[in-house]
């Protein structure tokens, strides 16, 4: 895309510190990209993680919010994304590798990244270009913009649906399983919807294990 080669980060501004992590401000020149950044003590393992196209920091059922609290201690960062411009694909899929960017030139050479809904085709995309990306999660995905699954791949891909979910069904999930080259996992969680609040614990478990192990 030449929106991407368009952008180019051109500095970095600290913010408040809030619950142990602290804002950041991304400064590029296609504008400002907020994250909100839970550092573990050293770099080398990080998380990049993306939310719908509303945008936002703490994706389905307060997932990345919990990540943060919980995987530092575990020596791996977590990163929360937010968009400069929700809903516009491209765009968000520039801020994502900008926030790769920002990451592997802060010291981290091994990066996952996660994506909700909207957000789970933009991490599927943005994988594809940036060979720091280690692992990729896609939670209630949509299909429109992840038609690049193939390419994830020799990524190990993990990809997660609600049963129940009214927005994006889990027929998604299953069409992109199909799609993707191994490694893949695909799981379903019964009676879910989109947010999968229904299931918000045993998310996280699958989600931190699946880090901890593929990082």
């Amino acid at each position: 895309m030449s929106e991407e080669v368009s952008l180019r980060i051109v500095g970095v501004t600290p913010g408040d510190e809030i619950a142990g992590a602290r804002r950041i401000e991304i400064r590029t020149t296609r504008g400002d990209i907020p994250i909100i950044m839970h550092a573990a003590a050293s770099p080398g393992r990080a998380v990049l993680c993306v939310s719908g196209a509303l945008g936002g920091y703490d994706g389905p059922a307060t997932l990345y919010a919990r990540l943060g609290l919980e995987l530092p201690r575990k020596e791996v960062s977590v990163v929360r994304l937010n968009y400069r411009a929700p809903n516009e694909f491209g765009e968000c899929v520039v801020d994502t590798m900008a926030g790769l960017a920002f990451l592997k030139g802060t010291g981290y050479e091994r990066i996952a990244l996660i994506g909700h809904s909207f957000g789970g085709a933009v991490a599927i995309n943005a994988s594809t270009l940036s060979p720091s990306v280690t692992t990729v999660i896609a939670i209630s995905s949509q299909l429109a913009g992840a038609h690049v699954i193939d390419e994830v791949a020799p990524r190990p891909l993990l990809l997660i649906h609600g049963t129940a979910d009214t927005i994006l069904p889990h027929e998604s999930s299953e069409r992109l399983y199909e799609r993707a080259r191994e490694p893949k996992t695909l799981k379903l969680f019964a009676g879910a919807e989109h947010r999968m609040t229904e299931v918000g614990d045993e998310l996280f478990a699958l989600v931190s294990d699946w880090l901890l192990t593929k990082l």
